[in-house]
């Protein structure tokens, strides 16, 4: 769409396991019972969308300023933040790219895990609309309440703070030329996000429905970090229909080389 203008933002990197990406990584077998581990560094990143009539919104928020204090430990252990300066704090990183925290208009979440949601911390009490698939929203409080999964959402004090828009279909024009969808596997309401930009066509941010190009570049299924094996197969399969279709630009939820590779493009795609 004209106008529409979009800047993906490095917001630190993780140091973990390949295991949790790729299904099968680094696993003892009878003919190799010792494998050598394979680690990744990988990025943590978030977009940001000037869009001509919605103004400038976000996907996703990255991990929480002072996540090395409030994630569980088992949480960092597997996944520590080894790069995390102040360019990569979340204020910092829109500020580089022309923004302020108090410009952001709406905020889209791909999931609510804590390097991603995270940063909705600086909207505490804010009156903007948060949005998130309703699948994610009751799986995130359903997590917490219980502890089934407290150690991977954020702590749910923080979210009675916010103004939560849920999307309930499988796909939604949010905004014209911004379209989310509902792409579970990873976990239960995760939605990727497809933005049209006129000179340098469509992207899709795909939130960890695909952490590494591998996952999707290769048709690799998911690692320990997968949940539901059908449904994200299911996903990956219309991911690549859309891709396809549209000549996509894919922007994966981890990758640091694609996120260097397009920042190394430009600054911005409009």
């Amino acid at each position: 769409m004209a106008g529409t203008k979009l800047s993906l933002l490095d917001l630190g990197r993780i140091d973990t396991d390949d295991g949790f990406f790729i299904r099968g990584c680094n696993a003892a077998v009878q003919s190799n019972p010792r494998p050598q581990y394979e680690r990744r560094r990988v990025a943590v990143i978030a977009a940001v969308i000037e869009h001509p009539t919605a103004g400038p919104l976000l996907f996703e928020t990255g991990c929480a300023q002072n996540a090395r204090q409030e994630w569980p430990e088992l949480a960092w252990d597997a996944f520590p933040v080894n790069v995390y300066e102040e360019q990569h704090h979340l204020d910092k990183a829109l500020e580089a790219a022309g923004y302020g925290i108090d410009d952001i208009q709406a905020v889209v979440m791909g999931h609510l895990h804590l390097d991603h949601a995270g940063g909705l911390e600086h909207f505490r009490g804010k009156d903007i609309p948060i949005f998130a698939h309703e699948l994610e929203i009751k799986e995130h409080y359903y997590a917490v309440a219980t502890k089934e999964d407290i150690g991977a959402y954020v702590p749910g004090d923080l979210h009675w703070e916010l103004n939560w828009q849920p999307i309930h279909r499988d796909e939604t024009e949010l905004f014209e030329g911004i379209t989310v969808r509902h792409m579970p596997g990873h976990t239960p309401g995760l939605m990727t996000m497809q933005v049209q930009t006129r000179n340098s066509g469509h992207f899709i941010l795909t939130s960890d429905l695909f952490h590494v190009r591998d996952l999707f570049e290769q048709g690799l299924p998911q690692g320990w970090l997968g949940r539901d094996s059908h449904a994200w197969w299911r996903s990956f399969r219309w991911t690549q229909q859309l891709q396809r279709r549209y000549d996509a630009t894919m922007v994966y939820g981890h990758d640091a080389s694609v996120l260097e590779e397009l920042q190394a493009q430009a600054k911005y795609f409009d």
